[in-house]
């Protein structure tokens, strides 16, 4: 499987039998011409996937006032076993009973930093609920001076993420993979 940094928040996951293209809010299988923009769970060209609602903005009323923001997708599916999540725009820390539906999670992609939804405080609070194997970054703050104020202390470049199987993955710690934008 190859994931393949797009620019901004979208990202193209090659696998054996499909490749999938993944957005804010949005999660497409190109070769069957599917693309889903609503919660659900769904599985197209053997591929699982899950959608889960999740805000822009804090859902706490002490922090914005009682706005809860516009809605974004939470997206988790399977590419060749590999268990991948976008976090969307997400602006807040997760309750637990979406952490729980999230699941297990090899490759997080997510969007951290000045000038977006996420800052990094709750964005270290959102990947350690997580526990990903791997953290990618995207948008504007996709680089390796935001990920060393994330605490990153291993920070792998590359122009695409290989994964043949689940033992390409560490299990004793996370690593952290920037990917140019293709």
């Amino acid at each position: 499987m190859e994931i393949i940094w797009k620019g901004n928040s979208v990202f193209e996951v090659r696998g054996k039998k499909a490749v999938v293209a993944v957005d804010n809010g949005e999660i497409g299988v190109l070769e069957s011409g599917k693309s889903f923009t609503w919660p659900g769970e769904y599985e197209v060209k053997e591929i699982p996937i899950i959608a889960l609602s999740a805000w822009t903005k804090s859902k706490s009323k002490e922090e914005t006032e009682g706005a809860k923001g516009d809605e974004t997708l939470i997206i988790h599916f399977i590419v060749d076993g590999i268990r991948c999540c976008h976090l969307g725009e997400l602006g807040h820390i997760l309750p637990s009973d979406i952490v729980n539906k999230i699941g297990d999670v090899d490759v997080l992609m997510v969007e951290f930093g000045a000038g977006t939804n996420l800052d990094n405080k709750k964005a270290i609070e959102v990947i350690e609920a997580i526990e990903p194997r791997s953290v990618v970054p995207m948008g504007t703050n996709a680089n390796a001076a935001s990920l060393k104020e994330l605490g990153a202390e291993d920070v792998i470049v590359q122009d695409k993420f290989v994964i043949k199987s689940q033992s390409d993955l560490p299990n004793d710690k996370r690593i952290y993979i920037l990917l140019s934008n293709n």
